[in-house]
């Protein structure tokens, strides 16, 4: 008995220690685009009350993630990572008398949003994981190789101590496939509020991280196999509330539903960065070229963290076992992960931008992981646990990289291996 509760303790204990270690490491020194962009928002909101992030405004020179609108500039994020911020910073203002403004009050402001929304959003993924791995891992050694692999070995914790949308994609990803497992296999009852609650956070993946949404889609699909009736109507529930404030405020702010990455046209205004791109916004390579750098080359997710190739030959693995009883939902996960891979492969061409690794694939790593159940189930053997090691130990080190400057270009162990994209 004792021998399994000891590895429970430290996965809780794992949770907490990384929960220190990005709470403590949460220092604002550098602002890039993906945090400029979203700054401008909150500050014209507070500031102003528009939406436009015009001049004057000191975020927005800061940010090439801007289109331009009827005569007005407005940040390129989707609007609900932003209004949360904004909702932050009003409150701040309000008590604390911290202006956006001042340098020093901006440092703190940041870094209260990047705790509260990014660092909880990383916490939040690694506990709905060991929630679900419960279920899919019942060994606890093996669970919790697992568990420090998602928190240490992977580009989550790189990315937790900055703003970004990946991360809170995560959280919510992690805790809708909770409910949505939990409730198809059984293990949760069929109660209401967790059908809203996978539509609740279903719906925030959807605003976070659009791509990801394919995921929630599986998902969704499952639970109305399995429970149409209440899976209609309360899930229905759950999503309305996030997607109503993100399409009305799409609709009213750029006249369209349609996320702004789908309308070009926009980011050709005639002082546009993106009318003559530089560096990695500037690549043209091959698609097949494009897909090998993202998955297996230079700036490869399975090459940067192989802990995630258990995810990959946990599919193989039951596409060729028809008596595994995790087929289903790997098989699901797989072919979610494909959709998602095959629209960055033809929708991008530039690996995220000044970024570590591909960063298009950070909300779902927690999904790879899982998908390594059938791997991580026939881990018994020391030669086994050896090549965990291996590959963790890689893992670990582009994490530790990622952790130190998970914004720049080039900046990974690979691009000095195996040379830079231009």
């Amino acid at each position: 008995m004792w021998n399994n509760r000891i590895p429970e303790y430290l996965a809780w204990l794992l949770i907490a220690a990384a929960a220190v270690i990005v709470a403590r490491a949460t220092h604002v020194q550098y602002l890039g685009d993906s945090a400029n962009s979203r700054l401008a928002t909150v500050w014209a909101l507070v500031h102003e009350g528009v939406w436009h992030i015009d001049l004057p405004n000191p975020f927005e020179p800061g940010t090439v993630d801007k289109v331009e609108i009827d005569g007005h500039l407005y940040s390129t994020k989707p609007p609900v990572l932003p209004l949360l911020m904004t909702g932050e910073y009003y409150t701040m203002r309000g008590l604390l008398e911290w202006d956006l403004s001042q340098r020093e009050d901006a440092r703190r402001i940041v870094r209260v949003m990047t705790v509260t929304l990014i660092g909880v959003a990383y916490v939040a993924a690694l506990v709905f994981f060991l929630l679900i791995a419960r279920w899919c891992i019942p060994g606890p050694w093996t669970r919790l190789a697992a568990l420090f692999s998602l928190a240490f070995a992977t580009q989550l914790i790189g990315f937790a101590t900055h703003i970004d949308n990946h991360l809170p994609a995560a959280g919510a990803l992690m805790a809708a496939l909770y409910f949505a497992a939990g409730l198809c296999s059984g293990r949760l009852a069929p109660q209401w509020h967790r059908f809203t609650l996978f539509g609740l956070c279903g719906g925030l993946v959807f605003t976070f991280d659009m791509p990801v949404t394919i995921f929630i889609v599986f998902a969704g699909l499952w639970l109305v196999v399995r429970f149409p009736r209440q899976t209609l109507l309360w899930t229905t529930l759950g999503l309305a509330a996030p997607l109503a404030v993100h399409f009305a405020v799409m609709v009213a702010v750029t006249g369209s539903p349609l996320p702004i990455q789908m309308r070009h046209e926009l980011y050709l205004y005639a002082a546009s960065y993106w009318r003559n791109p530089g560096g990695l916004d500037a690549l043209n390579e091959p698609k097949l070229t494009y897909l090998f750098h993202m998955t297996f080359g230079r700036f490869g997710s399975f090459t940067l963290f192989p802990v995630l190739l258990v995810g990959l030959i946990g599919a193989a693995w039951t596409c060729r076992d028809s008596g595994d009883a995790a087929r289903g939902w790997i098989a699901g996960a797989a072919a979610a992960f494909a959709v998602m891979t095959a629209y960055y492969v033809l929708r991008t061409n530039n690996y995220g931008g000044a970024a570590y690794g591909f960063r298009w694939h950070i909300a779902v790593m927690p999904v790879l992981l899982l998908m390594g159940a059938p791997v991580w189930n026939r881990m018994t053997r020391p030669w086994h646990w050896a090549l965990w090691c291996l590959a963790a130990a890689v893992s670990c080190y582009s994490a530790w990289e990622c952790f130190q400057a998970p914004w720049g270009e080039h900046q990974e162990w690979t691009c000095r291996v195996f040379g830079t994209a231009y």
